[in-house]
């Protein structure tokens, strides 16, 4: 019953979140709008360039101000362990660059295998990891024809997923920028999105990791999601 309890809570931590920042995009249209409208068509540009450098402003702290309230909601959680999250975070956002930065190496694909099989205990042979996501990573970028396309990490969301006595799991998205292109110029150097989960032991030692690619209609959306333009069709 209690753990019930905290994945109710937690998911209701996460919907005042959105509902919060979708009231903000209201409002901001809102304001933009009647901007815009209340004025000549003379000085439409002008004042749509201040008036989006102003919401920009504006929007900006008003996310600060609400990933702050997310984080007390979340240590209201019966037993959650705010500092355990914040730390369990920057080990999943260094599980992920590990793994990612395969796609610069110029290694085959087993040898980068066994190097993540030897650096992390909890990954082996039969982790989905390093048999399906390395493999499909590394051919995706280039890599599996000399160094490959190098990615910078542009956006990272992780949340905790559950809380099962003192083990936690995570379920992270990320969304990763080519920043220069590897040997193989044939490959198409796109933005990609990942999303993963991973769990952790009390003293932040890591148990479970799984981690896909977005299929191209999954990176669409997401990038819809952020303003974007989907990505192009891959040539050749």
């Amino acid at each position: 019953m209690n753990e019930e309890i905290k994945d109710r809570l937690h998911q209701h931590a996460r919907k005042m979140l959105l509902g919060g920042t979708g009231a903000l995009l209201a409002l901001s249209v809102f304001t933009l709008a009647s901007g815009l409208l209340s004025n000549g068509p003379a000085t439409t540009d002008t004042q749509a360039d201040a008036l989006i450098q102003k919401l920009e402003g504006s929007l900006g702290d008003a996310k600060t101000k609400l990933a702050a309230q997310h984080s007390a909601l979340l240590a209201q959680l019966p037993g959650m362990d705010i500092e355990r999250v914040n730390r369990d975070r920057a080990t999943g956002r260094s599980l992920l660059l590990s793994l990612i930065d395969s796609s610069a190496s110029t290694q085959t694909v087993k040898e980068q295998q066994e190097l993540l099989d030897a650096r992390y205990a909890f990954l082996d042979h039969g982790s989905r990891a390093l048999t399906e996501f390395v493999p499909e990573w590394m051919t995706a970028t280039g890599a599996t024809k000399g160094a490959g396309t190098t990615y910078t990490l542009a956006d990272l969301d992780i949340d905790v997923s559950r809380v099962q006595g003192l083990n936690y799991s995570y379920t992270g998205v990320a969304r990763l920028d080519p920043v220069r292109v590897g040997t193989d110029q044939s490959s198409a150097a796109r933005g990609e999105f990942t999303v993963f989960t991973y769990s952790t032991s009390q003293d932040g030692t890591v148990t479970s990791l799984d981690i896909y690619m977005a299929s191209s209609k999954t990176r669409d959306v997401l990038a819809a999601a952020r303003g974007e333009r989907p990505s192009p069709k891959p040539t050749g």
